[in-house]
């Protein structure tokens, strides 16, 4: 059962006692709030959330402006499942700090997990306009997703594409782009990208989805040979899957 925290608020930081912290306060508060920082997401990752919680409630202490403190703080509590008290963060993280793509890309995942979609996409595309972040493929793979949600095809095809100039080997954008051209029924260039996904695949599996789309791609050559072979791996691999079923309606 999951170890509920026993503090959640940022705002019901605990006062440590002085003589903790007066040391730290004559050197630079600010960094010290940085190292508590960074010692707090080491904890998150090792799973120990209430000592994160302590470094954290230590460097907020330290410099209650800390957007980074706001901003981990935020995960934190999303990982205890406090879904108000982690936006309340990642948004004071963002009014410290507006050019903070960490926190917006933190903020969007979260109201994507709400399923707020317009308001995570304005957030992640923030996120993915900062040249700086160096996690902009993540943002991007959030936005082409909820762009299909939305059924917005322009938006989530000119993402994908974008995707594909930062990462040129990308296995996901070029399969997804693939899947659209030949949903508007551009064969040839669904081709090209179903192509340039098979080679960027490497030796990873196929997808039922690909077997699926190679299959039909397949048909309009009239490549018998291709189409048994992509069949064989779609019945051994994924007999009970819905592209198999699918596959099966397609037949004389």
């Amino acid at each position: 059962m999951k170890k509920r925290l026993l503090f959640v608020s940022v705002l019901l930081v605990q006062a440590c006692s002085v003589n903790e912290f007066a040391n730290e306060r004559k050197v630079d508060p600010v960094a010290g709030a940085r190292t508590r920082v960074a010692i707090a997401a080491e904890y998150i990752q090792k799973g120990q959330p209430d000592l994160a919680l302590q470094q954290l409630q230590r460097a907020l202490e330290l410099n209650p402006k800390s957007a980074e403190a706001h901003n981990v703080m935020g995960v934190l509590l999303e990982k205890d499942d406090n879904f108000v008290e982690a936006e309340q963060s990642y948004r004071k993280a963002l009014s410290l700090k507006a050019d903070y793509p960490q926190a917006r890309n933190n903020y969007g995942v979260l109201l994507f997990r709400l399923k707020r979609y317009k308001e995570a996409m304005e957030q992640l595309d923030m996120a993915a306009a900062d040249l700086s972040y160096d996690r902009r493929e993540v943002a991007l793979e959030y936005v082409a997703k909820i762009a299909l949600m939305l059924n917005d095809v322009p938006k989530a095809q000119t993402t994908y594409e974008r995707l594909l100039r930062l990462s040129p080997r990308a296995i996901e954008p070029t399969f997804a782009l693939a899947e659209l051209a030949y949903q508007q029924k551009n064969y040839d260039e669904a081709e090209r990208y179903f192509q340039r996904y098979v080679r960027n695949l490497a030796k990873e599996p196929f997808s039922p989805q690909a077997l699926l789309l190679g299959i039909r791609l397949a048909q309009r050559h009239q490549d018998i040979n291709t189409v048994a072979s992509y069949e064989l791996v779609l019945r051994t691999r994924y007999p009970q899957s819905a592209e198999y079923r699918e596959y099966l309606k397609m037949q004389p």
